[in-house]
């Protein structure tokens, strides 16, 4: 019986493990998260980063873990990690500085599209810095509204592999353990943590992007550790190095990212696991509907317009209903005697 039991909490202590997690690494005081929250799922991402930037939703958000923000104080930016295909059982756990964690429930990849989109029709006449890191095939896949900006970033892992041996890189700073950049899948890994620290060294030299008012949007997938468990394995020392490489990382990253934007910004760290065979990540980009042209997709679609349909719709039916009695009754009118009809159509006018 008491086999039974430990059994029974090694079930839910591995099952603890490895579900998906959302970090708060940093947040300014005046957003609130609740730690005691249900979990949240992965499709109302894109509606909690919207309220946090102080957007409303079309439709009520059902997760009580963000409390009630301030209505005069706004973070100027929001920067979301998402650490992709993590192995089962894998977590990460970055050292120090978390402000809340919470249990993902993976329902889908987050398009955050939709806060994109918020962003553009709040602030029509200024440009906001909307920034979309991918690592598709062998090609890192930087997108922004701000071409110019990142052009210099490198793109493809040879690039990569110069840019790591110049000082201040990620292979100077950080221990990689038994990772070895000469192979492709560490190359990659190392990359993608070279090229979040290269975006906050083009920001710091660009600070009228970042305080010119408008909210902006990053999001950054990490695929590197994904990589690294399919070429050594789940439970290899490369994957259990590049995990404690991410843990010390990711902090400080997230500070760097605060002192840029003075606190005023939210850095969240997302983990998915491996996805199962019917879910296939999108590779639809946030900024897909503003480097597109216009000229083949319909127009984007106000949240409020059923509303403005259906008051259009019943007040002009009220006010043909209204017509039409009122035509009615004057046509079927009775007017009688006393009537100024009578009166004019009289032989003799009468007089009182």
């Amino acid at each position: 019986m008491a086999s039974r039991r430990v059994i029974s909490c090694l079930v839910v202590i591995i099952g603890l493990c490895r579900a998906e997690q959302l970090y708060v690494l940093h947040a300014p005081s005046y957003v609130q998260f609740l730690p005691s929250a249900s979990p949240l799922h992965t499709v109302e991402l894109p509606k909690v980063i919207g309220l946090v930037l102080g957007f409303s939703t079309s439709k009520d958000l059902e997760w009580q873990g963000l409390g009630p923000g301030s209505l005069f104080q706004r973070p100027r930016a929001n920067f979301l990690i998402t650490v992709e295909n993590l192995p089962k059982g894998a977590t990460i756990e970055p050292v120090g500085g978390v402000k809340a964690a919470f249990a993902v429930k993976q329902t889908g990849l987050p398009d955050l599209s939709a806060v994109h989109s918020q962003i553009a029709t709040s602030f029509p006449d200024r440009k906001s810095l909307m920034l979309d890191l991918t690592m598709d095939g062998n090609v890192f896949e930087v997108r922004s509204l701000y071409p110019g900006l990142f052009s210099e970033l490198p793109a493809t892992p040879q690039q990569i592999a110069v840019h790591l041996q110049k000082d201040g890189s990620v292979l100077r700073t950080e221990r990689l353990g038994s990772l070895n950049t000469t192979k492709e899948a560490d190359l990659i890994f190392a990359g993608e943590l070279q090229l979040l620290q290269d975006i906050v060294n083009t920001l710091t030299g660009n600070q009228a992007l970042v305080s010119d008012g408008v909210p902006d949007l990053v999001s950054v997938s990490l695929t590197g550790v994904g990589r690294l468990a399919q070429e050594y394995g789940p439970s290899s020392q490369q994957v259990q190095d590049a995990i404690a490489v991410l843990n010390s990382f990711l902090p400080k990253f997230s500070k760097a990212v605060a002192e840029l934007y003075s606190g005023h910004v939210v850095v969240e760290a997302m983990t998915l696991s491996t996805p199962t065979s019917g879910t296939q990540r999108s590779r639809r980009s946030l900024l897909q509907q503003a480097q597109d042209l216009p000229g083949n997709l319909a127009p984007h679609i106000n949240p409020d317009y059923p509303v403005i349909f259906n008051i259009s719709l019943w007040l002009g039916i009220l006010l043909l209903l209204a017509l039409y009695s009122i035509a009615y009754n004057l046509l079927y009118m009775e007017p009688g005697r006393d009537s100024i009809i009578y009166r004019m159509t009289s032989g003799r006018m009468k007089t009182e």
